[in-house]
């Protein structure tokens, strides 16, 4: 896989590096072990032209962990339950509606 055909990132992230990927992998060249200490989106990883051996993420924000963790172990549930999330204000208007009705 080229740096052109890389892995686009689900969600936008403070601080993410996606703008100079092909910047650190130029200078990195071909890893056999990469370590991220800090995952956010993964715009590193996935911008990675070659897969090396090893890949390990970490981040001190054990939600974004868990978000990784949820989606390698079973993406469908996540994508069932990320569909449509539920806000206060949709709550708020499907509770009136229900009453209404």
């Amino acid at each position: 896989m080229n740096i052109e055909n890389k892995i686009k990132v689900p969600f936008s992230y403070f601080g993410s590096k996606s703008k100079i990927s092909n910047i650190v992998w130029s200078r990195f060249g071909q890893v056999s072990n990469y370590v991220e200490p800090f995952a956010g989106s993964l715009a590193i990883l996935f911008a990675n032209p070659l897969i090396p051996k090893i890949e390990t993420v970490n981040d001190l924000d054990c939600g974004l962990i868990n978000f990784w963790r949820s989606i390698t172990f079973d993406v469908a549930n996540v994508i069932k339950f990320a569909d449509f999330p539920v806000s206060e204000a949709e709550l708020h208007a499907r509770h009136r509606c229900y009453l209404q009705n």
